[in-house]
């Protein structure tokens, strides 16, 4: 009798509990608004520790404030990113000039140029012939389906320089297979979940493999990094993830049914495609001599920026082009995107300036900076983990933590690049919930046919696979190279 009182109860505050739960869901903007104005009164009228500036306290006020807007979806992301931009603007804690200076940078314009190439790649249909290709030749089991995808997460990383169209393109490719190969439900979800778990951390192997973040990061390092030395820095630790993480999905999601993969059918499906086109043949061409550029800029010493540019007007040009138009540059840039990574980028560059990144690296870390570079990996890689645990966005994460990181390290001898890059790691290939990173948002539900539930069950793990990447395999390859001493 007791113990049914007591399951009684429980079943009695799980349901309040979700009742709850249902409610914040349903008033989440709400929540996010209220939150943000306390927040707001708080750090504006509570003392501080530490000597932060007037200046510096409003940029503080200002950016918590949009962050929370950021995390709560209170209203598009690009408009929340101008807001900031305007108060920083009024307040005179910035002038337009820092602002908006990113427009000036290559680094805006490689964002551009790799959007537009994604287009490009994807509507001559190249990409969808070289997936095919490549799974009708090596998708012959439910082990090999995955390590495929992930080996496709890689190859496309050339073609489509940003982890969106690449997971969406391999995930419309993969449910036929799904469809036809007679998968039960769990085996098609972990499958969906590969997808997108492989497009997310095979992105790091390049700097165009993510368009935005990756450029992203390059930014607030403060140093100008090439697209071969990116690959000089992450492409083994990149490489050695991929492979960390595929063995993780294949031991946590194993087989539960029957698997029969239809090599036929996706011969048919590759026929529909007919012969290869006069839009492939050009689109491969101007993407092969942008790679070239690419791995030669050491050489020639052209900005990877002005490759791309190059490349699109290529694509543009009649005769030698004709794949791109001018709908495309509506359609095919991510321009609320665009404008979120110009914040990001923008709280940096003020918080520097008013005092704010300072202050966070004196009170958000230790005194002293660990001389060890594998206990600072740690220190670094986990205190981004747990921000980005709250916050969610990879961009929101990287715009709050990389500045005082950067900061921190600098102050401490150690190369900009080194904090970075372990920001960059930690919010790229770490998540608990599909809300932590957008990608793997992006395939939740209907699309890539995975529940939170799973995400959570591959991402308990990852937290430790996510630790050991960051200390020991790239600090390790860093010091092998000579980037840390």
């Amino acid at each position: 009798m007791k113990l049914l009182k007591i399951s009684k109860k429980c079943w009695i505050s799980w349901i309040r509990l979700y009742a709850c739960s249902m409610a914040f869901l349903q008033n989440r903007k709400a929540v996010g608004i209220i939150l943000s104005l306390i927040l707001a009164v708080l750090l504006w009228v509570l003392p501080l520790p530490g000597e932060l500036s007037p200046a510096g306290r409003k940029t503080l006020v200002i950016t918590v404030f949009t962050v929370v807007w950021w995390v709560f979806n209170i209203i598009p992301s690009a408009y929340a990113t101008l807001m900031m931009l305007m108060g920083y603007l009024l307040l005179g804690l910035a002038t337009p000039e820092m602002v908006f200076r990113i427009w000036t940078l290559p680094l805006m314009w490689l964002i551009i140029g790799s959007f537009l190439i994604s287009v490009a790649v994807t509507k001559s249909g190249l990409a969808q012939r070289v997936a095919y290709f490549f799974m009708i030749r090596y998708a012959t089991s439910y082990r090999s389906l995955i390590v495929l995808i992930y080996a496709l997460g890689f190859v496309l990383g050339f073609l489509i320089p940003h982890p969106f169209p690449r997971a969406l393109l391999l995930m419309s490719l993969v449910r036929a297979i799904i469809q036809k190969a007679g998968m039960n439900q769990a085996d098609a979800a972990s499958v969906g979940l590969s997808v997108f778990v492989s497009t997310t951390v095979t992105s790091t192997i390049l700097l165009t493999g993510d368009s935005t973040l990756n450029l992203a990061t390059v930014g607030f390092s403060g140093i100008a990094v090439g697209w071969l030395e990116w690959a000089f820095y992450m492409a083994v630790p990149g490489i050695l993830a991929s492979l960390l993480m595929m063995g993780l999905h294949l031991l946590i999601f194993r087989q539960t049914g029957p698997v029969q993969i239809d090599r036929a059918s996706l011969r048919l499906e590759q026929e529909k495609l007919g012969a290869i086109s006069r839009r492939e043949i050009v689109t491969c061409l101007w993407v092969l001599a942008a790679l070239l550029l690419w791995t030669t800029d050491v050489i020639h010493h052209i900005d990877p920026a002005w490759v791309a540019l190059l490349a699109v007007i290529g694509l543009s040009l009649p005769r030698v082009g004709d794949v791109l138009d001018a709908k495309d540059l509506s359609s095919g840039i991510n321009w609320p995107i665009l404008f979120f990574v110009m914040g990001a980028l923008a709280i940096g560059t003020v918080g520097k300036a008013t005092g704010m990144s300072d202050w966070l690296a004196v009170n958000l870390l230790p005194g002293a900076p660990p001389l060890n570079p594998y206990l600072f990996a740690g220190l670094i890689g986990g205190a981004t983990m747990l921000i980005h645990m709250v916050l969610g966005s990879a961009l929101a994460c990287m715009s709050i933590a990389a500045p005082p990181m950067v900061h921190y390290a600098v102050a401490a001898g150690w190369n900009p690049l080194f904090p970075a890059l372990l920001v960059y790691t930690a919010v790229s290939i770490h998540y608990l919930f599909p809300f932590q990173h957008v990608t793997i948002l992006l395939g939740q539900g209907e699309t890539g046919g995975y529940s939170t539930r799973q995400v959570l069950k591959y991402g308990l793990p990852l937290t430790l696979v996510a630790l050991v990447v960051m200390i020991l395999v790239e600090v390790t390859w860093w010091r092998v190279i000579g980037m840390l001493k």
